[in-house]
């Protein structure tokens, strides 16, 4: 089951819920990152070329986390933090060849999709995320969208039966087969709400709870 789920981000929220739901263990990609929908296209297009090198790697908002000029994404859990502050305390060598070694392990995950035996699903939390960490970082393609995603998952895998769940992305919404749409707030009792920022958020796991079980997995 693990390989038939897999989060395309954007951000920590929806990877610890589909693990919840769907029983997975196994770690992707994309499932630690802060990563806008033209990074997520960006990365899959560029085959995570260059993904840590030392030149692109930058500590933004006071330490808050640290931001990949290339990419335009928050490596927000790959570099050591300190406990007074939770701040990113430096980018050193070290730490960049344990994110290459995790990473490289994590492609061949990636890479491995292409010989899948049956459907996969992708999860898709947010679009745009406008993340204020990333402000500044001109990069393109600007504007992407599901059709320049399922473009570049098609040219990766070009066998893979596959569908794209996107949750909460209204400003990208198009009429696929591929794509399956949902919005949080139809699955929203009275009184509760999702908080992205907070992945023990006590209402969040039953709201990700109905929309995955209105999604049928092929």
């Amino acid at each position: 089951m693990d390989q038939r789920i897999v989060s395309l981000g954007g951000n920590c929220m929806v990877t610890m819920e589909v693990r919840k739901f769907f029983g997975i263990k196994a770690a992707n990609l994309f499932d630690w990152w802060i990563t806008p929908g033209d990074a997520l296209v960006r990365l899959i297009e560029n085959d995570f070329a260059e993904l840590f090198s030392r030149e692109n790697l930058k500590m933004v908002g006071d330490r808050r986390s640290v931001a990949n000029l290339r990419y335009g994404i928050l490596h927000h859990h790959d570099f050591p933090r300190n406990d007074e502050e939770d701040r990113v305390i430096a980018i050193e060598e070290q730490a960049i060849q344990s994110n290459l070694g995790k990473f490289a392990y994590l492609k061949k995950r990636w890479d491995d999709l292409a010989d899948s035996q049956g459907p996969v699903l992708f999860v898709r939390f947010g679009w745009s995320m406008n993340e204020g960490l990333l402000a500044g970082i001109p990069l393109d393609p600007i504007g992407a969208d599901p059709v320049r995603l399922i473009a570049a998952l098609d040219r990766k895998f070009p066998l893979l039966d596959y569908q794209i769940l996107l949750i909460d992305a209204p400003e990208v919404m198009l009429e696929h087969q591929k794509v399956i749409y949902r919005n949080s707030h139809a699955f929203t009792e009275p009184g509760e709400c999702l908080n992205a920022a907070n992945l023990v958020w006590k209402d969040n796991s039953a709201i990700f709870s109905r929309v995955f079980s209105s999604v049928g997995l092929r």
